[in-house]
């Protein structure tokens, strides 16, 4: 049976949004006076929280889809990679870390600090709230330092409070054992049964709707993405943290779609523009897999080409190609992701477009170009895109990426579970969650009609039995970072990450990426954001380089705080 997960959030996701653009102003005063606290309560911040964690459109603009995407392979401009697509600034502009500070990280620091001016009687109501803010903002710690390194936490955001407006920063490997500290508290207060009953988030829960199980193994998930970033770096570390998290109570782990993390709203919320994946390109490499391996994710991730057997033969008919040319029934073809060979003569053909007169969506008749090449699925990145009235959908942790973690454990023999069972469950999984959300965000072809079109259990099976996707020991770690890498298709920071810790997909991987190669030169691949130098006026600014300067002692770090190919700590060589 199709999975369906969360419909009622999508729902509560377009009130949200409505909500917090009404109150826009509002929300910033809120978080910068602490004089009008009161009148806004623990439930409303905690919502604000939620819809900010996904909602800068700079960070899908210039972060994911003009930095980490072509960088690793996952899509490329209409007209291919440019020759100095690595290294153009702006592409990364490391948004994250500013709706970390003060944005993010001072609203759940308001939710502490309203919970903590009830009374006795009304705080012990409050325990898995505070618990459920405390795993948002360890999740979102981690992710800032994952590209940042070393972070100020602990003495943060407590400046309006009485606190420091000069918070110590503490390194990346500080901050792993910290924020793998908060989680497990957290998930053992939601496990154990306070003794007052607990007052829930409710419908301003957006994820969970207060739901404490569901919480936990969210938890548990994000600590098991980030022992595993443990592995180059504290490989014993790693394996104990791993050892503790699989060896809880299944009842307390993901087990099926309905557990993955996962934010959901309404079209308004990303209604294109910069969200807008429509001007972007499918890449060669992973087509050309998924196509060779009847992926039922090709036709959700890409668009088919304009050639459809009618605009075919009305292209023959009218003279646009030859009498004598044959229809291909492909209709998924991508671009060359290295510049040099999506600049080779040879692939000129596919750049070119043909023109006809042919038959549009609204029963009438009018000019079609017709492209060879596909694009990425407009609508699963904006649902809005087109006037669209879809579900937009944010992955952040999902069940089919915690089955790949365990599956790769299991490959690399830090844990003695069947590889091959949790690989195929990460597939199976993974094919279910986009159908879900194909269908959900109403896909479209190049002529704005809905393509949705639901897999079947034999397509799985067949996928499954493909002689390059069939489990096989001796390539585990290959093929389950792969199909890993091709699940996050919606988590572009992930796959970088993913690709940083195991080198996997390469040009010689079971998904064998290309060589991105510019005027005869190889082109590499950063590692992390460029740190901004601070102001001498900056209150902060001696702590600011003080951890700049810890950083430098690693000789893995790079040139300096700007240099992108550097590497934060757990990313050793």
């Amino acid at each position: 049976m199709k999975t369906k997960y969360k419909a009622w959030l999508g729902l509560v996701g377009l009130v949200c949004v409505s909500i917090s653009s009404c109150k826009k102003a509002d929300f910033v005063e809120k978080n910068t006076n602490v004089q009008i606290l009161d009148k806004i309560d623990a439930e409303q911040q905690f919502m604000n929280v939620i819809v900010k964690l996904n909602d800068n459109r700079s960070e899908w603009y210039y972060d994911n889809l003009r930095g980490i995407m072509p960088w690793m392979q996952m899509s490329t401009p209409l007209n291919g990679n440019g020759t100095s697509f690595v290294s153009e600034s702006g592409n990364l502009r490391n948004q994250r870390y500013g709706m970390f500070y003060p944005g993010i990280g001072a609203s759940l620091a308001d939710v502490d600090h309203i919970i903590s001016l009830m009374t006795p009687a009304e705080q012990a109501k409050r325990v898995h709230q505070l618990a459920i803010a405390h795993i948002v903002k360890a999740y979102y710690a981690f992710y800032v330092s994952d590209i940042n390194g070393s972070l100020a936490y602990t003495e943060a955001f407590q400046g309006k409070y009485g606190g420091t407006f000069t918070p110590k920063y503490e390194t990346q490997a500080q901050l792993f054992d910290l924020l793998d500290q908060e989680l497990k508290s957290s998930i053992d207060e939601l496990l154990n049964t306070p003794q007052s009953t607990q007052t829930t988030y409710g419908d301003y829960d957006l994820f969970y709707k207060g739901d404490a199980l569901k919480w936990v193994k969210t938890a548990n998930a994000i600590r098991l993405r980030m022992a595993m970033r443990l592995m180059k770096r504290d490989a014993a570390k790693m394996t104990t943290r791993v050892t503790e998290i699989l060896g809880s109570p299944a009842a307390n782990l993901m087990s099926d779609n309905a557990d993955s993390w996962t934010f959901e709203a309404g079209a308004p919320y990303a209604a294109g523009g910069d969200w807008s994946a429509q001007n972007l390109r499918s890449p060669k490499p992973v087509v050309d897999f998924m196509y060779a391996n009847s992926d039922p994710r090709l036709r959700v991730f890409y668009q088919p080409n304009y050639f459809s057997q009618a605009n075919f033969e009305e292209a023959k008919a009218q003279g646009k190609i030859p009498a004598n040319a044959v229809y291909d029934t492909r209709r998924y073809y991508g671009v060359p992701t290295s510049p040099d060979a999506s600049s080779a003569p040879g692939f000129a053909y596919f750049f070119t477009s043909v023109t006809i007169q042919g038959a549009l969506p609204n029963g009438n008749r009018g000019e079609i170009v017709l492209d060879t090449l596909s694009n990425l699925q407009p609508r699963l990145f904006a649902a809005g895109d087109f006037t669209g009235k879809g579900i937009n959908f944010f992955p952040m942790v999902t069940y089919a990426d915690f089955c790949f973690m365990r599956a790769e454990l299991a490959a690399r023999n830090i844990t003695t579970e069947s590889a091959e069972t949790w690989y195929n469950k990460g597939i199976t999984a993974s094919i279910k969650m986009y159908d879900d959300m194909a269908n959900r965000a109403q896909i479209i072809d190049r002529q704005q009609v809905n393509i949705y079109r639901a897999y079947t259990e034999d397509e799985i099976t067949d996928y499954l039995a493909k002689p390059a996707i069939k489990y096989n020991p001796a390539k585990g770690v290959d093929q389950i970072a792969c199909q890993a890498y091709l699940h996050f298709f919606k988590q572009p920071s992930e796959a970088w990450a993913l690709y940083k810790r195991t080198g996997y997909p390469n040009s010689t991987s079971v998904l064998p990426l290309e060589k991105l190669i510019a005027l005869g030169t190889e082109q590499v691949i950063p590692r992390r954001a460029s740190l901004s130098f601070p102001s001498p006026s900056n209150l902060n600014y001696n702590n600011i380089v003080s951890a700049y300067d810890q950083m430098k002692t690693d000789p893995d770090f790079g040139q300096g705080p700007t240099d992108i190919f550097g590497r934060v700590w757990w990313d050793k060589k």
